[in-house]
């Protein structure tokens, strides 16, 4: 892992050693609400903990092993998945982690674990990732048959925090998964999931109260009506959405778009071999992480550049160059920035041979 760019003013990172330390997924919270700390976890000797890290005083706590969690359901396809799909609600302090059909509701000053009373139909599981509500009132994800084979129908569920209820639970005639709530809590933005060559309508955009739901960004085709343009890993930005034009789409190059979802149109903003892009709580800054593979000039495997660009200006800078693999979503790079884009975290592989992780924290 190095540095590039002037603007990282500091860089840590965090992290125990001689383990696999990892984030939740991107688009899911992580920090406090006063943004004094952000949650992790760690397996560390076989067994997964969830932690603290508090920045301002280089401080870790330990809140608690989850041991529990190997007997989940997913555990024993992938021992992280719970804990990647998870998210925090930072007016409480507490973290949400499915078990199985169950919302866990983790208390960090309690240190202590309670399942929600909310009754999910018997032979399903949940995933994500989730997504809080920016008012902290409402958790959305995904609720799925128990099957080893991949979904072709999926459901998603809005669930009232404070009061433990499903609130909205929906079928859908395909594969529907991240969720994320727009500012309006009413909104939802959420995707057609699965092979990205095969799918036209990635972008869709749920209005739970009024139970509808519709495509919001008309990906491109050539003259033959071939789709050539595939594009994922989209996240709120301000009230619009970003996402990514991937390298395996039959066009000149990878790039993020920010999709407008009331006029549905989509502007390029910038061209790399992106791979994951997030978003500041404005909208206007932008972190991602590259790939090497498909239509990419970036040719060097396990490797991945984290790069800044910031729409005010239209500047580009990349941060860091950081190891990671794709055989678990542990270990890929998801970068992210808090509410006001000044603080980026991801993941950093060891080495492609090591089973150990950190995270990095720049602060900009």
């Amino acid at each position: 892992m190095k540095r590039d760019s002037d603007l990282v003013k500091e860089q840590r990172l965090i992290g125990y050693d001689n383990a696999l330390n990892f984030l939740p997924y991107y688009t899911s919270d992580v920090w406090s609400r006063d943004e004094k700390y952000f949650v992790f976890y760690c397996q560390k000797d076989g067994r997964i903990s969830l932690n603290t890290y508090s920045p301002g005083k280089d401080s870790y706590e330990r809140v608690l092993d989850l041991d529990r969690w190997a007997s989940s359901a997913f555990s024993k396809k992938d021992r992280y998945a719970d804990m990647v799909c998870s998210s925090l609600v930072r007016d409480t302090e507490t973290v949400l982690i499915s078990f199985d059909n169950q919302i866990c509701h983790v208390s960090i000053p309690g240190k202590s674990v309670h399942f929600s009373k909310a009754k999910f139909p018997e032979g399903t599981l949940l995933t994500g990732p989730f997504n809080v509500s920016q008012d902290g009132k409402y958790l959305t994800g995904v609720n799925l048959t128990n099957s080893d084979a991949l979904p072709k129908k999926t459901s998603l569920f809005v669930y009232e925090i404070t009061t433990e209820e499903i609130v909205f639970l929906k079928e859908f005639e395909f594969w529907a998964n991240h969720p994320q709530f727009f500012a309006n809590s009413d909104r939802i933005l959420f995707c057609h999931e699965g092979a990205t060559e095969r799918i036209p309508d990635r972008m869709h955009l749920l209005e739970w109260r009024l139970g509808l739901h519709y495509p919001i960004y008309p990906q491109q085709h050539n003259t033959e009506g071939e789709l050539i343009e595939c594009i994922g890993h989209e996240m709120i930005a301000g009230d619009k959405a970003i996402t990514v034009r991937y390298p395996v789409s039959k066009m000149a190059s990878g790039a993020i778009i920010l999709v407008d979802p009331m006029t549905k149109n989509g502007e390029v903003l910038d061209h790399d071999d992106y791979m994951h892009v997030a978003s500041n709580a404005a909208g206007d800054l932008f972190v991602m992480d590259t790939c090497w593979w498909g239509n990419t000039v970036r040719k060097t495997d396990a490797e991945s550049d984290v790069i800044l660009f910031d729409n005010r200006t239209k500047e580009k800078s990349i941060l860091a160059t950081v190891c990671c693999t794709m055989n678990n979503q542990a270990y890929h790079v998801h970068p992210r920035l808090n509410m006001k884009g000044d603080i980026v975290l991801c993941s950093s592989k060891e080495s492609v041979s090591s089973d150990n992780a950190k995270i990095l924290y720049l602060q900009l």
